[in-house]
């Protein structure tokens, strides 16, 4: 029997995640896509290509964030940091776990917003859908973009809709950093989050609102690479966006 091969096309029209299959994977733990660290490339990149300048701080935007270290990390350098996540349990669980007293503010048709009290660290996360959020509600625009697992975990047929709604997010003469994964899509006949994104697909998708260089690739390698038993490789690229105006 001749080997079954689908298109990226075919692929990317299996690929329907909803908010209540996250849910039931924040309810049974079964996050594998969260980091027990600061992202490495966060650390390696973060002087030359998220920071604005060396006084004032940024307001960096972390999308889907789930419970990222990154988040804190980017803090405590000084930035305002703004992560959304759809599910409120890892909200809430994510201060409580890392001892910041917080505050939860009703946003009535929308969601919620959970803010850090603590001094010196400008942490917020709003709970709600990720479209929900806009500039009106936030009273400022992003200069940076740090998505570590965002666009990735985002439906493919939904990936112009979060490009186009970030650029509106963001300031003039913003930019930010993206990691991709990609691999052999017939490995994966059954396709989930993380998606698969080619490079050219990742350009041609941001192209309309923002120029896209890409800094590095790697190979995935050990548990990363393990919790996707038909896959025998992945590479990781990461690339520096800088939007238009």
């Amino acid at each position: 029997m001749a080997e079954q091969h689908i298109t990226y096309e075919e692929y990317a029209e299996k690929g329907h995640y909803q908010q209540s299959d996250w849910s039931r994977r924040w309810q049974n733990k079964s996050t594998g896509w969260q980091m027990q660290q600061v992202n490495p490339v966060l650390i390696q990149c973060y002087e030359s290509h998220l920071k604005k300048d060396q006084d004032g701080k940024s307001n960096i935007f972390v999308p889907l964030c789930g419970k990222s270290l990154d988040m804190i990390w980017l803090a405590q350098k000084g930035n305002r940091v703004v992560g959304v996540e759809v599910v409120e349990e890892p909200c809430h669980e994510y201060f409580k776990e890392h001892d910041i007293k917080y505050q939860v503010k009703s946003l009535p048709g929308i969601g919620k917003v959970m803010s850090s009290q603590v001094e010196g660290l400008d942490l917020h996360i709003y709970n709600c859908d990720y479209f929900a959020l806009t500039q009106q509600i936030l009273g400022f625009a992003f200069d940076s973009v740090w998505d570590r697992a965002s666009f990735v975990a985002m439906n493919p047929t939904m990936r112009s809709q979060y490009v186009q709604h970030l650029h509106s997010l963001m300031a003039t003469n913003a930019s930010g950093l993206i990691v991709t994964l990609a691999y052999d899509i017939n490995a994966r006949l059954k396709p989930g989050p993380p998606f698969c994104v080619p490079d050219d697909v990742l350009q041609h998708v941001f192209s309309p609102y923002a120029t896209t260089q890409k800094l590095s690739s790697s190979s995935i390698t050990g548990q990363r690479i393990a919790r996707f038993p038909n896959l025998t490789s992945m590479e990781e690229s990461v690339f520096y966006l800088k939007f238009n105006q």
